[in-house]
């Protein structure tokens, strides 16, 4: 039998002294192990296959649960690697790069999360793309990948008439149970997405009024900034449920819309489009003009321009109409291949406010704690281009990455929303 071209790669990363490694290697290594952990996903995926045809024509044990007996998984995760394997079937491309180390198994869940939207009836035409969805998921993070393929599926179903915000509302629902074991009652739910705004956004302002109210109580709790946010956001809903929102009535919304020109001129959704909340939740253009007629809303229109807002030195800290700007141009971290959500960065003075930065949006960027961190402790210097390309280098000067906010590539329509350019030879992107 052939050695697989995977056997020098589990070769060298048996024989590495990872003690001795720098940077660079380190980062050489973490690529063989992809290459390594994609052959063995693409071969449990195959093994996977073979348990479910012989389950269907034998009669034997349903393939997750052989997963959940011999390979100690749980349940969830057995179940997980059964629509991985059905995944991989109808996309041979997308098996030939996983088996190849060029994609990971989270690439395959964010496909079969995708055609888990569409109808059965037009699923095919989703795995039709399968070469275009191996080509694009090889450069582009699991995440930065589920977003290509929901607007792949929101364009077949635009082509196929489906739709879609209909079926969403038919899907709405809110379940509660009792956990005898702990006494706790226990939900579950799936919100449609203007729905989810509107809950979500009531409930995140009231968080926010909580942490500021308990910051001017003295509450150690909020002013060391070790309360727990999931807690008081239950707190928050059961407050605006149980006695109405204090300064905005249910059915109205203060939201955040952005939505780009093309969108909001012909009440169309195109490929290279936009059309969400703040919070990211995906809204039909139908819906923004409800909100327009139901609440309070702010509408964030962005060109390929961008907008610039200016506080100078009268602030420190980005405004509210500088995060919502900021939040029009950026999903997540500015760092490329950082997924952390942009409500959970913090804003960057490019130029340190402490050395005489302004608090413009020219001169800021929302970063993760890990990232903010590289900047101030590791000596990260950024330097944020014209076009807002934002360039990374090391105190010694090498360069790191260079990133675009990831709304922006998507409108403009030139590359995958996040992808780097190509970093200095023998340095990889920064992760």
């Amino acid at each position: 039998m052939d050695r697989p071209p995977v056997a020098a790669a589990v070769d060298s990363v048996g024989a590495a002294d990872v003690t001795r490694c720098d940077a660079g290697s380190c980062a050489a290594l973490l690529v063989e192990i992809g290459q390594v952990r994609g052959w063995l996903d693409a071969v449990e995926a195959r093994v996977t296959s073979r348990l479910i045809e012989l389950s269907a024509t034998t009669g034997s044990a349903p393939a997750a649960d052989v997963h959940v007996r011999v390979g100690r998984t749980s349940a969830a995760e057995g179940r997980r690697k059964e629509r991985r394997a059905a995944t991989l079937d109808r996309a041979p491309h997308l098996a030939e790069a996983l088996s190849e180390g060029r994609v990971g198994a989270e690439h395959v869940d964010a496909l079969a999360a995708g055609a888990a939207a569409l109808p059965d009836e037009h699923r095919s035409a989703l795995f039709g793309h399968s070469q275009q969805l191996a080509d694009v998921a090889s450069h582009a993070t699991p995440e930065q990948f589920g977003r290509h393929v929901r607007s792949v599926v929101r364009a077949i179903e635009r082509a196929a008439g489906v739709d879609r915000e209909r079926r969403r509302r038919r899907e709405t629902f809110l379940l509660r149970r009792h956990n005898m074991a702990t006494g706790m009652i226990e939900g579950r739910f799936a919100f449609h997405p203007e729905l989810a705004a509107q809950i979500f956004g009531a409930v995140d302002r009231e968080v926010a009024a909580m942490v500021a109210d308990g910051e001017r109580r003295g509450d150690p709790e909020f002013v060391e900034r070790d309360v727990n946010r999931s807690r008081l956001a239950a707190e928050a809903l059961g407050r605006l449920v149980a006695g109405g929102h204090q300064q905005i009535r249910p059915l109205e919304a203060d939201l955040t819309v952005i939505v780009d020109v093309r969108t909001l001129l012909t009440g169309e959704v195109h490929d290279h489009g936009v059309c969400e909340s703040g919070e990211g939740f995906e809204l039909p253009p139908a819906s923004v003009r409800r909100l327009v007629c139901n609440g309070t809303l702010t509408p964030i229109v962005v060109d390929t321009n961008g907008v610039v807002l200016h506080a100078g030195r009268s602030l420190r800290h980005a405004n509210r109409a500088q995060r919502r700007a900021l939040r029009a141009m950026y999903r997540t971290c500015a760092i490329d291949e950082c997924d952390v959500p942009f409500d959970r960065c913090e804003v960057h003075h490019i130029d340190w406010f402490e050395r005489g930065g302004l608090t413009d949006l020219d001169n800021l960027v929302p970063l993760c704690a890990r990232h903010h961190h590289a900047v101030h402790d590791l000596g990260w210097r950024l330097r944020l281009e014209a076009d807002r390309t934002l360039v990374v280098v090391t105190v010694d000067g090498d360069e790191v990455c260079r990133c675009r906010p990831d709304i922006r590539g998507q409108l403009v329509g030139t590359r995958p929303a996040g992808r780097s350019v190509d970093a200095p030879p023998g340095r990889q992107p920064a992760a």
